[in-house]
């Protein structure tokens, strides 16, 4: 009978200590996947990166819809005026995407932080949230 008892306590305390065990590598697990994610979000994109990112895919933001042609040519519609299309072109300098738009009258060269899933930040003076979108989907 006293033989039971320890065997009892002792299957107690093996299950005490395995749930212990479990519950600890449940936060280890927890706590690694968010010190993961921001590894993951923290920083600008590296240049090879940005081209990446952004070549034969699209870059939406708040008021237009821009395709970043592989080749060097972006090609952009405004979100409010469908019809007022333009065009330009970009580059990777450094840690940097480059824009030009001759038509507008516009060039600038931002670092891109990853964000959430396709969102990213495009920083030149302030953060610009932009979604990147897989390939052409507006044709542009």
């Amino acid at each position: 009978m006293g033989e039971r008892i320890v065997t009892s306590r002792t299957r107690k305390t093996l299950l005490a200590a395995a749930l212990v065990a479990v519950a600890l590598a449940i936060v280890a697990v927890g706590t690694w996947k968010v010190e993961k994610s921001r590894e993951e979000h923290a920083g600008p994109l590296t240049g090879a990166e940005i081209k990446e990112l952004v070549a034969g895919n699209t870059v939406q933001g708040p008021k237009f819809t821009e395709y970043y042609d592989p080749v060097g040519a972006v090609r952009g519609q405004e979100i409010e005026e469908e019809d007022d299309k333009y065009e330009g072109s970009w580059r990777v300098d450094g840690d940097k995407l480059c824009v030009d738009f001759p038509s507008h009258g516009y060039s600038n060269c931002v670092t891109i932080v990853r964000l959430q899933g396709s969102d990213y930040d495009f920083v030149s003076d302030r953060p610009n949230r932009r979604t990147v979108i897989s390939g052409n989907p507006k044709h542009l």
